[in-house]
């Protein structure tokens, strides 16, 4: 929520901030040895740890059926074609976030003023597209602790998201850590919403510190503002601000989404 104006500067890839290890940051995966036309038929190694022949089809979208039960349970990390693969950038299918955003959009007043700006596409947007990554510094779980305790203290708006990864029993597996506040992109000005239009998903491109790309959950018209739940990634979808009691609700802050479905408060974290 960009109710109060914290100016940044813009970015086009993450940043290394405090705490990160920086062997950790330089690391790079293998690549691939396959070529771009045999992708289709023989399976890249970038894929060997699921069971799949591609992350997206012809249309750059993410071979995921929306309309399949629980589908959000099943959805797994993806891992891209990277510049130490031998496929060709040009035109291999793996290579879709690296490669984007596709689309055009806009930063806007939102008619509740309590909420600042947001963020809504000028063009259409087909379902399970790759639309935006959030970009930041990515820093240590305990200079998040600390950063979060210091902007709530100045009333300051969070910008910080925990993009966390799971293991099938909904304990967290791997959680990375990304601050917006001082370096960012537009994705900054995505607001929450109970019923988004966008999920996040951990997408690695040649390393081991997941980038979080934002995918369309169905069809966005021209004009729709953009959103998501600030609650977390795939499979993951239960807000921790329920069954909480009258007195710690009041530290957390109201939600502004006016869905029908509204839980009410914006997800926090302990």
């Amino acid at each position: 929520m960009e109710f109060k104006h914290i100016s940044f500067i813009e970015i086009s890839d993450n940043l290394p901030g405090k705490g990160i290890e920086l062997d950790l940051w330089n690391s790079e995966y293998e690549g691939c040895k396959c070529k771009s036309s045999q992708f289709l038929n023989l399976k890249c190694s970038c894929l060997s740890s699921h069971d799949i022949k591609s992350n997206y089809d012809t249309f750059k979208q993410l071979n995921v059926d929306f309309n399949q039960k629980n589908w959000n349970s099943n959805m797994y990390p993806i891992t891209e074609c990277h510049s130490e693969c031998s496929c060709d950038e040009n035109s291999c299918l793996n290579r879709v976030v690296q490669s984007g955003p596709y689309f055009n959009f806009e930063i806007f007043n939102c008619d509740n003023f309590k909420k600042g700006k947001g963020l809504k596409t000028k063009e259409f947007i087909p379902v399970a597209s790759f639309v935006l990554e959030y970009m930041g510094e990515i820093i240590s779980l305990d200079e998040a602790k600390d950063l979060l305790k210091i902007r709530q203290n100045r009333q300051e708006p969070n910008y910080i998201m925990f993009l966390n990864e799971f293991y099938s029993n909904d304990q967290i597996m791997a959680s990375t850590i990304i601050d917006a506040r001082n370096y960012s992109n537009l994705a900054r000005y995505i607001n929450h919403s109970c019923d988004p239009n966008l999920f996040v998903l951990p997408v690695r491109i040649g390393n081991i510190i997941p980038h979080a790309a934002l995918f369309s959950l169905r069809n966005i018209q021209p004009g729709e503002e953009l959103t998501y739940d600030y609650n977390g990634t795939v499979g993951k979808i239960e807000s921790k601000s329920q069954g909480k009691d009258e007195e710690n609700l009041k530290n957390l802050n109201l939600c502004l989404c006016n869905s029908e479905n509204c839980r009410g408060y914006l997800p926090f974290f302990e």
